[in-house]
């Protein structure tokens, strides 16, 4: 990954929380236990604890309809392969989930970390992502079909009292309302020079909880997702970073001039 971008904003003090990147692709073919038990062994020295999950359905953005996520169910009996694997970093501040159809990288927040900033986060996807095409030549005979790309930023602000929402969001502006709780979810599509839509901007904000339990606070997750012009390792990355600038970008301009303070931008 290249260095990073000077025009981006930056904060000393980001409310970050956490950070996935993620690529969903054509499903592995003849893919077992055996396989599943190849790809841990790629990343077990780093990733040594194993969790199992529930897979996740394939999903894609779609545009032009009245639903812009569409969501292919699949019923899966008795074949526990199919679920999903979490490999957890004895830090437990990097997670990869992998199952067949996708592989995500998850950088979370642990007490006393600091956040390592995009390019650290994207250079481990791509080389998991490479050690993964790596084992799927070897041993499938068949690369990475990459179909969807995702980065997502999860934002917690601690606040004393939600009606104090004012201070921290620009578009918001509430005065004389003791604000109980928020659930405000807007999309923007987001078109190439084509004039095509090609990815789904999602914000979300809600009024949440610390996660010690002890104070209120305002959870902003910032979503980039869609389509990357190709179907290689590369077309996701450079699709990631887009999506990193985007979320960068509009995060500043949707916060106030207080919250940068708070946050250290720099200048």
């Amino acid at each position: 990954m290249t260095a990073r971008p000077a025009h981006l904003p930056d904060f000393d003090s980001p409310p970050l929380e956490e950070v996935i990147l993620g690529v969903q692709f054509a499903a592995l073919k003849n893919y077992t236990s055996v396989v599943a038990h190849g790809v841990w062994a790629l990343f077990k020295e780093e990733y040594p604890d194993v969790e199992e999950h529930p897979a996740l359905d394939p999903s894609f953005e779609i545009f032009g309809g009245t639903s812009g996520f569409q969501t292919n169910l699949q019923f899966r009996f008795g074949n526990p392969i199919r679920g999903r694997l979490w490999f957890v970093s004895p830090e437990k501040n990097h997670l990869i989930q992998f199952q067949e159809d996708r592989l995500l990288l998850n950088w979370r927040r642990e007490k006393g970390s600091k956040y390592p900033h995009f390019e650290s986060i994207a250079s481990i996807f791509q080389s998991h992502l490479q050690a993964l095409q790596n084992f799927t030549i070897k041993q499938l005979e068949s690369t990475l079909d990459v179909k969807q790309v995702e980065v997502t930023y999860v934002n917690l602000i601690p606040v004393a009292n939600y009606s104090l929402i004012s201070e921290w969001f620009e578009f918001i502006k509430l005065s004389g309302i003791d604000l109980e709780g928020l659930n405000l979810t807007f999309n923007e599509v987001i078109s190439g020079i084509d004039g095509k839509p090609y990815a789904r901007f999602v914000h979300e904000l809600q009024s949440a909880i610390t996660r010690d339990g002890k104070e209120k606070g305002f959870r902003f997750n910032l979503t980039f997702r869609g389509k990357p012009s190709g179907n290689q390792i590369s077309d996701a990355m450079s699709f990631a970073s887009a999506g990193r600038e985007k979320i960068v970008t509009r995060f500043k301009a949707l916060t106030t001039e207080y919250a940068h303070k708070q946050w250290e931008l720099k200048v």
